[in-house]
């Protein structure tokens, strides 16, 4: 219902735009290592959320699992989704965080650090997408596989606390710059 009211409120922002004019909706995650099972879960002894390749120590432990679960219910749903208010929906994600993934940039970081690191990403291949495109196969966090593939691995083990995307697999469905990466 979220994703619905949002479509709504950008097309009414946005005139110009038009049903037929969108392909597909696509929505892209951070996983937050949801995906963990409980048991990769420990009480923080610092007082402080931090994340690791293996584990998380959580501030509230207890909390941390229920977020979890939480998350994994509803990106699980998404994931099986079709569509979301009438367009072809599909959702990816980057593990841990955007920022592990393109920046292998592991620590804690504040809302204004990650803006400029968006903005630095941005401004690195605004003129060249064509390399963006070849970025996100890195053989440090590319997931080989089809859709479900790519999910499934995630949502495997301690997976979603590691450097892994799948955004790669929304570019070869549509079928672009793949002659690009494939030469």
């Amino acid at each position: 219902e979220r994703i619905d009211k949002e479509i709504q409120k950008y097309l009414l922002k946005n005139p110009f735009i038009v049903a037929d004019d969108i392909l597909k909706v696509i929505q892209i995650i951070d996983t937050d290592g949801a995906f963990i099972p409980p048991s990769l879960v420990r009480q923080s002894e610092n007082g402080k959320t931090e994340y690791f390749d293996t584990h998380i120590e959580a501030k509230n432990k207890n909390r941390l699992i229920r977020r979890n679960l939480s998350k994994r219910k509803i990106v699980y749903s998404l994931y099986n989704r079709e569509t979301v208010a009438g367009f072809p929906y599909e959702i990816y994600y980057f593990s841990r965080n955007m920022e592990h993934v393109l920046h292998d940039r592991a620590e804690d970081l504040t809302d204004d650090e990650k803006e400029n690191l968006a903005f630095d990403i941005a401004d690195q291949y605004t003129d060249q997408p064509e390399k963006f495109l070849e970025y996100l196969y890195d053989d440090g966090f590319h997931v080989c596989g089809t859709y479900k593939d790519t999910w499934e691995f995630i949502m495997d083990g301690n997976h979603s606390l590691n450097r892994y995307c799948n955004v790669a697999v929304f570019f070869e469905q549509l079928r672009i710059g793949l002659e690009n990466i494939e030469n």
